[in-house]
């Protein structure tokens, strides 16, 4: 059975940063909440909701955590499950993925922590499992080693500044000086979702950091975050975390 205590669940404050540091093991993170930027192997890489991670004992990185902080999975995996990836040997890229189904496979995990019961051991265990399978199953190695280009950066960034406005991609290919569908193409392989999606997660964080920290109306927040309407809000909302913006701002207890 696999020993919780090298589970963890981590929060991490709105701008903070990590200075440099190493692990005596290696790690398994997913990132459920937040956002932010790490700096490992001599790369800038960017992590948002559903990027699963692996870092290799004694790799050094650091992370600056952007204004909604982040919320992590962070575990340490059994040998066992480094041999069907393929071994250290091939993991010591510190490789990385970003999917919907690892950020539904972290909430599942969430809340099987939650249940304490004579079951929840074996089923964190299974859920884990899972995680490690679909890392493994993206086959994003060989991307994961590739430098994100600039002007991808640059893109990303701008989204990031702007995500509140209603954006085109005539505009955003304007930013990244790239033809509209090569700018797509290359986001989606980078980043993990297509442009409106990745826009759509930004404005459902910002809206649930606005949820949680102040007494605004639905309607102002869906207004503030770029949503049409109170409507459109609660419909990514829920897509998003699984709960309207009222049942989550009744769980906060605000």
């Amino acid at each position: 059975m696999y020993d919780s205590e090298n589970l963890s669940v981590r929060r991490y404050q709105p701008g903070t940063r990590m200075v440099a540091h190493e692990h005596a093991e290696p790690c398994f993170g997913v990132v459920m909440q937040g956002w932010f930027l790490e700096r490992i192997g001599g790369e800038e890489r960017h992590y948002a909701r559903g990027c699963a991670t692996f870092c290799p004992a004694g790799t050094v990185h650091s992370q600056d955590f952007g204004p909604l902080g982040a919320r992590q999975i962070l575990f340490r995996p059994d040998e066992s499950w480094l041999g069907w990836l393929g071994g250290a040997r091939s993991l010591r890229a510190a490789t990385y993925t970003c999917s919907e189904s690892s950020a539904c496979l972290a909430d599942r995990l969430l809340s099987e922590l939650g249940q304490d019961d004579e079951f929840s051991a074996m089923a964190c265990e299974g859920i884990l499992l899972e995680l490690v399978a679909a890392f493994g199953r993206t086959g994003a190695a060989a991307r994961s080693r590739e430098q994100t280009p600039r002007w991808l950066l640059r893109v990303r960034d701008f989204i990031h500044d702007n995500a509140h406005l209603q954006l085109d991609m005539k505009r955003i290919a304007e930013v990244a000086r790239r033809h509209e569908v090569h700018l797509a193409r290359e986001f989606r392989r980078f980043f993990g979702l297509p442009i409106g999606g990745y826009a759509r997660r930004l404005r459902a964080q910002e809206a649930a950091r606005l949820l949680s920290s102040s007494r605004a109306s639905l309607t102002e927040v869906a207004l503030c975050c770029g949503f049409a309407s109170h409507s459109h809000l609660c419909r990514v909302f829920k897509a998003h975390y699984g709960l309207t913006p009222s049942q989550f701002r009744s769980r906060l207890g605000n």
